[in-house]
């Protein structure tokens, strides 16, 4: 069982990462949250340390780390690079699309993909979800037809993450309709200098503004069936386990996010007690702040536990549901009571009302926390 003490190879991947974001993914994110842009320049230099490629096995050029080993990378990440939005495009791109790719797709695939993938050469997004379905995202009206060895795809998917500047895509798209879930629903990977398609203009957001967004547009697109991603039909598969990589791991990043934050919270109740503030004046906010710590780590280790057991190779789906339902919904109320505390001291919001915006959508993508609810309920026998 796991001993829920870091490994010295665990703690030698986070100081590594620690360091290096550190040095080299900090500065200028207040800007690129202003004017809402991807920086290119990054996402090669968090290459250089193989961070879009931390679960995939070394023969494909990544790291090769087992899933517990991802979220304690992605809570260093999280910790130490400011830029949300940076940590959360890396996150999408390596567990939605990626790992499934690694898992999934044919050698052929792997061998031309995955190592621009890893080194931070390319950029991929996640197509899953259309305007007409939402949280239903089976319920798809993208559809593949089957022209003897190659597909003619048409439609539409919205709010895909890194969607405008990606390089490649996971499709997923219906080549049985009537089927569903059940069979109807198969994946598909694209090439953006192959395949014809568009992407419309990023979309102004709330939050995680670097990670930019938009819709895709596949017109009568054709695509050659080695670009399947497993068999025909096994989409629906492909995507779920997709999800339980992104909300047994992805969460990291928003751990490490909360305890930067929390720990800045702290220091700013400290310098109020050294500059003569009573203790007892400020003792709500002290309780406020052990009160957040004691939960933060309620969910580190659920988050941890959930990790693991995917490495041995459990079923984790209540496990990943959980976990995602419970650091999202922290991150959000967290980073709202910080952003109060700093408000209150009469302080300029800057990095903490940034990290309570990027928070807000935390409980929406992959998958809602009512969806998370679902599937913990469904395995109750409710």
């Amino acid at each position: 069982m796991y001993a829920f003490t870091p490994s010295a190879e665990q703690e030698a991947l986070r100081q590594e990462i620690v360091d290096f974001a550190t040095a080299h993914l900090n500065g200028g994110e207040e800007l690129r949250d202003r004017e809402q842009e991807f920086s290119r320049e990054w996402w090669v230099a968090a290459g250089r340390i193989g961070l879009p490629g931390l679960c995939i096995p070394e023969a494909y050029g990544g790291r090769g780390l087992d899933p517990l080993s991802t979220l304690l990378a992605l809570e260093a990440l999280g910790y130490s690079c400011r830029d949300n939005g940076l940590n959360f495009a890396l996150s999408a791109h390596l567990l939605a699309c990626a790992a499934p790719l690694w898992l999934f797709g044919s050698e052929g695939l792997k061998k031309a993909y995955l190592p621009g993938l890893c080194r931070g050469e390319l950029v991929a997004a996640n197509a899953m979800t259309e305007p007409s379905s939402g949280s239903d995202a089976f319920r798809m009206q993208t559809v593949a037809v089957e022209k003897g060895d190659a597909f003619r795809i048409s439609g539409s998917k919205s709010f895909v993450s890194n969607g405008p500047v990606a390089d490649g895509v996971l499709l997923y798209a219906a080549t049985d309709p009537a089927r569903g879930f059940l069979g109807g629903i198969s994946a598909f990977w694209l090439d953006r200098r192959l395949h014809e398609y568009k992407a419309g203009e990023p979309l102004r957001k709330m939050g995680l503004r670097s990670c930019p967004l938009s819709e895709l547009f596949f017109d009568n697109m054709l695509v050659d069936s080695s670009f399947l991603v497993g068999r025909t039909g096994r989409g629906a598969m492909i995507f779920n386990r997709s999800m339980e990589w992104e909300r047994a791991c992805l969460g990291g990043c928003h751990l490490g996010n909360m305890q930067r934050l929390l720990e800045m919270a702290t220091q700013l109740v400290r310098d109020q007690l050294a500059g003569g503030i009573p203790r007892h004046e400020r003792q709500s906010a002290s309780f406020a702040l052990a009160d957040m710590q004691a939960r933060l780590e309620s969910v580190r280790l659920l988050a941890y536990s959930a990790a693991w057991k995917m490495g041995e190779g459990k079923n984790v789906t209540r496990e990943a549901a959980m976990a995602k339902l419970a650091v999202s919904e922290l991150y959000k109320k967290l980073t709202l009571e910080i952003a109060t505390l700093f408000g209150a001291a009469g302080l300029a919001p800057g990095e903490v009302e940034r990290s309570q915006r990027d928070a807000v959508s935390s409980t929406i993508y992959s998958g809602a926390s009512e969806m998370q609810k679902s599937i913990i309920a469904q395995t109750m026998g409710l």
